[in-house]
């Protein structure tokens, strides 16, 4: 692969993670913006694409400056794949449980075997057990760089593992193709790897990096962004997948229980925390193999449960009160979180999706009117 062909290939795939960095700077969050993973990634790669081709056009040119480009620009090169890998073990981490406590508990230490590799590669430097730049400055991989290569494929194959325990534990998680990101990656180290002189690593990490962007991009249009559930688009979109696959499945219309008094009495803020722990019941509740769930409009929420008999949908239900129940006990907040639900079959032959809705909406409403009649005979007794 001649020079000018690495030039291509690098600047090529830094122009696409420049571009990658500016939409996500248009449309970044709060909550992307307390996330720096994502950034060091990027940043990562864009030094690279940059340093690689620099490296191969010095290699062979007489001179201190130019061995000493050579000789840091590879190590760096080695750097951003030790750390590059590993963070992106995190950030797989990260999208699948959210939970910083996992984050902690797990990444820290594995944290240690990253600290020796990049100290490793400080002594390499001085020692060449990954590669030496000889003193004509021509860059020569050692046998031990294939170890390298095996740490860097043992994080591909980590993240993968992770993934699929997520998998195994909680359902498919949509708008995740981890696949999409390591494949070119994956590919393009292998090549480069196997045959010196080919420069397609870090194109094959720009183009993953920008494919698994471009998805997630497209799961935040289905993502309600005050709760994190799946918005109203989303369900319908499931709701068209119901039809082709296997199974029963319910409805469960969820409409909280006097939401508009807590707006009234405690403010708007204090309505968006309660529409936030209402949705963390429902994902506490909730399975991502048989249940699904979304917030609807409002304060409704509708979950989707897979399930061969009813009763089976009516000790969800219980399940969802119970831990409400608990929720309510052990937080102190000025309201009480509570809730009205009904639920219907759905019924492939003769629903469609606005009948089905009109259903589970119909069966949600006869509970709410037994809610407030309950309440208003409460109050006229304790007035009588």
């Amino acid at each position: 692969m001649n020079l000018q062909a690495i030039l291509v290939a690098n600047l090529t795939g830094f122009i696409l993670l420049v571009f990658l960095f500016i939409s996500r700077l248009m449309t970044r969050t709060k909550r992307q913006a307390e996330d720096p993973t994502f950034e060091v990634m990027l940043f990562l790669a864009g030094i690279a694409c940059l340093i690689e081709p620099l490296t191969f056009f010095v290699d062979g040119k007489p001179g201190k400056a130019n061995h000493l480009i050579n000789l840091l620009g590879n190590t760096y090169l080695y750097f951003a794949n030790c750390l590059g890998s590993f963070f992106w073990c995190m950030y797989v981490d990260k999208c699948l449980y959210h939970s910083r406590e996992r984050i902690r508990r797990i990444y820290y230490k594995l944290s240690g075997v990253v600290v020796l590799v990049i100290f490793s590669l400080v002594i390499n430097i001085w020692k060449g057990f990954y590669f030496i730049v000889d003193s004509d400055n021509l860059y020569h991989r050692q046998p031990l760089s294939y170890a390298f290569f095996l740490y860097v494929f043992s994080c591909c194959i980590f993240s993968v593992v992770v993934t699929y325990v997520h998998r195994y534990r909680h359902g498919k998680t949509a708008f995740f193709p981890i696949f999409m990101f390591l494949v070119p990656i994956v590919a393009g180290s292998v090549a480069q790897m196997l045959f010196y002189g080919v420069s397609l690593a870090w194109l094959g990490a720009s183009v993953g990096t920008v494919a698994l962007y471009m998805s997630l991009l497209n799961r935040r249009s289905y993502i309600d962004m005050l709760t994190g559930l799946y918005n109203r688009q989303y369900l319908e979109h499931f709701i068209y997948e119901m039809q082709k696959s296997s199974g029963n499945f319910y409805g469960i219309m969820i409409d909280m229980d006097f939401f508009k008094e807590i707006n009234d009495q405690f403010g708007h803020s204090a309505g968006d925390r309660a529409l936030n722990d209402m949705a963390d019941v429902i994902r506490e509740a909730c399975d991502d193999r048989y249940q699904k769930f979304f917030r609807y409009a409002g304060d409704e929420f509708i979950i989707l449960v897979k399930a061969e008999e009813e009763k089976e949908v009516i000790e969800f239900e219980s399940k969802l009160h119970d831990i409400a129940d608990r929720f309510n006990r052990e937080n102190d907040r000025p309201y009480k979180i509570g809730f009205s639900a009904g639920h219907a079959l759905y019924d492939r032959e003769n629903d469609t999706e606005d009948s089905f809705l009109k259903h589970i909406d119909t069966a949600m409403y006869k509970k709410k009117e037994i809610v407030h009649r309950e309440r208003s005979l409460t109050i006229d007794r304790r007035e009588s």
